[in-house]
This record gives C-alpha cells, structure tokens and sequence, in this order.
C-alpha cells in the first residue's frame, strides 16, 4: 500500500495513510468506516480506549501542538519549513545553516541568485563550516540541484572533511536523493542524522495511467537516475552521525542532528 524505496519510506509515509478512514476499513482495521476505537497511553503511563471519529481532510489551523511553536523557541530545523531554502550564521560554531527544503526556484529569489547569495556569505564572513539540512526535502526538480553542488564544490573553506555536514532524515526523497548522492560522490562530507528516504540509484519521476476496465487512475514511476556508481546496490545513504528524532525531544525543541555536529565539532 505504500511506496518506497526502503524501509525509511515506510517509516514516513505509513503514518500519514493511518489517518485515512476508507483506507483502515478496506485493511479491516476498523470495524465500520466512519470511527476507530484507539488504546492511547498519556503521559503517566495510563491506558484507555477512545473514539476517534472520521472527518474529511481536517484543516489543522487551531490544533494544539507538543511543543512551543513560537519562532523564539524553535530549532532551526522547524522554523522555516513553507521555504525552500534558506540560511542562518551561527557564530558560536563559525558554521552556516543552510536549510534546502525543496528543489525549487523560490519566485523571490531563484537558486542560482540564492546559492550566489549563499557563497558570497561564505567567503566573506568567518565561517569554517557549512551544514545542509535536506531532512525535509520531498524532492522536485533535480536539474536545480547543480548550481548548489558546484557552487560547494568550489567553496575551498567548507570543502573538505570535517567543514561540510549533511542531515539527512526519512522525508527526503526523489531530486532531494539525487542531490545528496551527488554531494557524496564529490565530496567528503560528514552524513548526520536518519538514512535517506531513498537509495543512491532509484527509479523515479511519474507517470499517469487509466486502468482499462476500472478507469481508476494511478501513477508509476518511469525513470531510472543513477547518480551512484552501477554496482552500488545500496538502500541509502546511512549516516556517519546516527541521531534519530524522537517525540520526547521534539515535545521540548531540540534538535538531535544539530546536537550530534555540536558533539563532534567540540571533541
């Protein structure tokens, strides 16, 4: 029922389909399509059982979340997540944070002017290290991926091991894995966090189809990128720093990859 390239995939997109009525009635989770009786644990350990009704696409506006969303309080890594890229100095590290959520031009400013942009600081300021958090990138279009790539490449500050860190986490996927396998095959740079949510070479892209009879529609992925080496059969790209997320530590904003480059830029 899911699609994925590894068990990463399942891990991010399983979650998302529980929450599907129609879909846990047709597996025979729920006894009738319209509610589903939950057993939930709070935070004391307490079992009960509760009554979560159906409704159609829920707007979420007004939900109340785990943590303090305040911008003040927020990682890095979830205060802009509607951009997609966007960086931050953080001076205590003499590192840059470079957050590229999607591969996409941003009408304001398109890649080639925001990687200028982004270089530009670099070689200017006193940085010593480049951090690129794809832990969110669901992908687009991989075409954009090489003004980035190339523009690190040449970046003699931050290219080479120890000066260019990449998080990478189960959400990432499609151009987001093209551009990781590249930064991996011409670069050295230190992996930090989850495994990719897809393997170096995979088979992506889309395609609509009609089925004869049914008329359902469905899509299906049609080409082949390989960006690794032909042999390199691999699930992912595995981290050199695992530091997985967790609900107890996102409930009080902390990061687990940024704390794992922390410990190791410190020892």
């Amino acid at each position: 029922m899911v699609q994925q390239d590894n068990s990463q995939g399942l891990r991010a997109i399983a979650p998302r389909y529980l929450t599907i009525p129609g879909l846990l009635h047709g597996l025979g989770v729920m006894q009738k399509g319209t509610s589903i009786d939950l057993t939930v644990r709070d935070v004391q350990g307490k079992e009960r059982t509760v009554i979560v009704e159906g409704m159609p696409n829920p707007d979420q506006k007004g939900w109340v979340s785990l943590r303090d969303t305040s911008e003040a309080a927020s990682p890095a890594y979830l205060k802009f997540r509607d951009k997609p890229y966007w960086f931050e100095y953080l001076p205590a590290t003499k590192a840059v944070y470079f957050q590229y959520n999607a591969v996409r031009n941003d009408p304001q400013e398109d890649t080639e002017k925001f990687t200028q942009r982004l270089l530009d600081f670099i070689d200017k300021s006193d940085v010593e290290r480049l951090i690129v958090d794809v832990r969110w990138n669901g992908g687009g279009n991989s075409f954009l991926n090489q003004p980035i790539v190339n523009g690190i490449i040449g970046c003699r500050k931050v290219n080479k091991r120890g000066s260019l860190f990449v998080i990478t986490g189960r959400q990432m996927f499609s151009a987001a894995q093209n551009f990781t396998t590249d930064l991996e095959r011409a670069l050295d740079p230190i992996f930090v966090g989850e495994p990719t949510g897809s393997s170096p070479n995979f088979v992506g892209e889309s395609v609509r189809f009609a089925l004869p009879y049914s008329k359902m529609e469905g899509s299906i992925s049609d080409l082949y990128w390989q960006r690794s080496w032909p042999m390199d059969h691999r699930n992912w790209i595995a981290p050199d720093l695992p530091a997985a997320p967790s609900v107890e530590l996102f409930k009080v904003n902390r990061d687990p990859a940024m704390e794992a480059i922390l410990a190791y830029i410190k020892r």
